[in-house]
């Protein structure tokens, strides 16, 4: 039985292909008003409506087919766009901070450029890569150390952006207190312990700046029949041997006095602000010489620097 209908389906094939090509080519043959072209014409005419009423069925599907398709074409190219857009982003940032990276930079050599140090002065550009954790130490540690020539007691400076006077922002940091081969811990003039020797432009007053553990600058030791006006600038006097005269230090912000205190309180509002200094320039002073003349008349000549060819370990806020 089932070959019986294998043979019969197979039969029913060859018949209507036999069928098929018998009507392909009489349609061919024959003419246009042939019956063939007739019976094909009217079965046209009787599936129009419905190939019609088709169309319009499907119309709604292949819309919903296309909005679909361009719906997840178009959340493809949003991922694409967002992906793009980081990237973009990224380096917009990336350009932000090399700008203001350069500007810090600049404002660095402007201050070498324009500032007074001694003649014969070297600069290492370090950058700021720690700061102390606590209010109680006011330091930072920069990546330079012994192997770039830093070394213990060499002052530094720095700037920063910061509105005002016409050396606002550039001024005095501190000084080296620690160093490694490549790294140096700064004492900031704002720690409790630094103190640094100043007079005030104008009235020449001369005095001791102090920091606090506030991270206030107090300048004390000022005579008080001395006249010290606000905004008068502050700048290291040179005395004491590692800070060298004339670095600006910053602007009397308010002038104290006390009936009971024979010196003037003065309140020192810093050019730099501690808070967002990035880099630092370390000041490698020339060797100086020192004539020294004894009591018996006779001359000798000694050689001194401001720097120290030791270097402590770099630890704790030491002084």
């Amino acid at each position: 039985m089932p070959r019986n209908k294998v043979a019969w389906r197979r039969l029913v094939f060859v018949v209507l292909i036999i069928a098929s090509l018998a009507l392909l080519t009489v349609s061919f043959r024959e003419s246009d008003s042939g019956p063939v072209h007739a019976v094909r014409q009217a079965g046209a005419s009787l599936l129009s409506p419905l190939q019609s009423w088709g169309a319009r069925i499907a119309e709604p599907f292949q819309d919903g087919y296309e909005w679909m398709r361009t719906l997840w074409s178009a959340h493809e190219r949003a991922d694409q766009l967002e992906e793009e857009l980081q990237v973009l982003q990224g380096e917009a940032i990336k350009l932000k901070e090399q700008a203001e990276e350069n500007q810090r930079l600049k404002s660095l050599l402007d201050l070498r450029d324009k500032g007074t140090f001694p003649e014969g002065t070297d600069f290492e550009v370090a950058r700021v890569t720690g700061k102390s954790p606590t209010r109680w130490q006011a330091w930072i540690q920069i990546d330079k150390g012994s192997a770039d020539g830093v070394r213990v007691d060499q002052p530094v400076v720095g700037a920063t952006p910061m509105a005002g006077e016409s050396l606002a922002g550039k001024g005095l940091v501190g000084k080296v207190i620690s160093v490694t081969s490549h790294t140096a811990q700064v004492l900031l003039i704002t720690d409790s312990e630094s103190s640094v020797a100043a007079k005030i432009q104008g009235s020449r007053a001369e005095g001791i700046v102090e920091g606090s553990v506030a991270g206030r600058l107090v300048m004390d030791y000022v005579d008080r029949d001395i006249t010290v006006d606000p905004k008068l600038v502050v700048v290291t006097s040179g005395y004491g041997g590692i800070y060298p005269p004339a670095i600006p230090i910053g602007i009397v912000a308010n002038v104290g006095e006390e009936d009971v205190n024979i010196y003037k309180e003065i309140e020192v509002q810093a050019f730099v602000d501690f808070r967002v200094i990035e880099e630092v320039m370390v000041l490698i002073l020339p060797v100086s010489t020192t004539t020294v003349t004894s009591a018996g008349g006779f001359t000798s000549t000694t050689s001194t620097t401001s720097t120290t060819s030791s270097s402590t370990t770099l630890g704790g806020a030491g002084r």
